[in-house]
């Protein structure tokens, strides 16, 4: 076997592995976007079911499998964690209309992580057809 064929050959493995550390970061990025997206749209649909008017008796987790009920009404406030460690105090809508927002941008970012994972994979397939065709060559000669 010659030392360019070897060259290329040592080279596309080098790109193979770099790839599937890539697509593995990416899937992990799907995989957390996707929780963030399901949380979110969790509590969309937890407060969208929230009273408009009169009051409601509600379980919240507090922590470390332990609840609290509380009395929900029109006039209650919702925290809502916008960044690091910064609680906003909202009312309903306003909170509907973060949560949308964050959805959308969400959705967005899963979109786009799906369009990058395809192409990495695309390349990976495209690399190993080349390794496997140059380690046939190199059988060959």
């Amino acid at each position: 076997m010659s030392s360019e064929l070897q060259s290329k050959i040592n080279e596309l493995a080098n790109l193979i592995g770099i790839l599937e550390s890539y697509d593995e970061s990416i899937a992990s990025r799907i995989y957390l976007i996707t929780q963030a997206l399901e949380d979110s749209i969790a509590a969309s649909n937890a407060i969208k079911s929230l009273p408009d008017s009169g009051t409601a008796e509600i379980v919240l987790p507090i922590g470390g499998d332990v609840y609290i009920q509380v009395r929900y009404d029109q006039d209650s406030k919702i925290m809502v964690k916008v960044g690091d460690g910064v609680v906003v105090v909202r009312n309903k809508e306003s909170t509907l209309s973060f949560l949308n927002q964050r959805i959308e941008e969400l959705n967005k970012a899963l979109s786009a992580a799906q369009g990058d994972k395809k192409e990495i994979e695309n390349k990976l397939r495209e690399a190993r057809l080349q390794l496997s065709d140059l380690i046939k060559r190199s059988q060959n000669v």
